[in-house]
């Protein structure tokens, strides 16, 4: 498992999963990028950016800004 430096386990597991989902997202756009998709293609990408937004938006919830506060105030001035 990769490290974070933050203090909160939690945070850590959160942070690693978001990289991984932001990834997936541009990895997705990159293939809408691509010329000469057929409209199977382009709506298999689609899906997969759908599902990719919905899992980002419930992922970065109060809960998590909350983490993430948190952690900025043990951060020293």
């Amino acid at each position: 498992m990769q490290i974070i430096g933050t203090e909160n386990a939690t945070l850590n597991h959160l942070i690693i999963e978001l990289q991984k989902e932001c990834q997936n997202v541009v990895s997705l756009v990159h293939q809408l990028q691509l010329t000469d998709l057929s409209d199977q293609q382009k709506g298999k990408i689609l899906s997969e950016l759908l599902v990719a937004s919905i899992h980002l938006h419930s992922h970065c919830d109060e809960d998590w800004q909350d983490m993430i506060s948190d952690e900025l105030e043990t951060l020293a001035d």
